[in-house]
Formats: structure tokens, C-alpha cells, sequence
């Protein structure tokens, strides 16, 4: 079963340039050409919204990996913690 999902998603991230058509292949900027279709960004404004949405999610990824990955330890959570530690 995960290795029908692995191969069924492999798949199908190699075959996602193929899905833009030869006219929306023309029309997009050479960074997002063959990946969908469309127009693309047209304008400052538009790439600033798209790296910012980029940052964000990558931000969002680093720290989900980080907090699956090292945990905080049970003598070290706040609910644990004295009063007198925080003053």
C-alpha cells in the first residue's frame, strides 16, 4: 500500500510540468513557464505576495520539523515551571 501511494506521488510531482498548454507555456514569466496555466505574476505586488507566501511556508515546514524532531522535554514545559522562575 505505501509503496503504490510512494510510486502514485512520484508520478504524478514528475508529471506536474507537463499539465500547462503550448499557449500558457508562452505566456508565463521563464521562472513558471510549463508549470501551470494562466498568466502568472504580472506585476511586482505579485511576486512579492508569492516569495511571501514562500517564506511563510517554509518558516511554517522548519518549525513543525523542529518541534517533531526535539521535542520539549517534560521537566522543561511551562505548565511545570514555579512562579519563581519566571520573576
Amino acid at each position: 500500500m505505501k509503496k503504490n501511494l510512494l510510486v502514485f506521488l512520484g508520478n504524478l510531482f514528475i508529471a506536474l510540468p507537463l499539465w500547462a498548454c503550448p499557449v500558457c507555456d508562452k505566456r508565463q514569466p521563464k521562472g513558471f513557464a510549463g508549470i501551470t496555466h494562466g498568466v502568472g505574476p504580472g506585476g511586482p505586488f505579485d511576486y512579492l505576495m508569492l516569495y511571501g507566501s514562500i517564506l511563510v511556508v517554509l518558516v511554517t515546514f522548519g518549525l513543525f520539523l523542529r518541534f517533531l524532531l526535539l521535542p520539549e522535554s517534560a521537566h522543561n514545559l511551562v505548565r511545570r515551571r514555579q512562579l519563581s522562575s519566571f520573576l
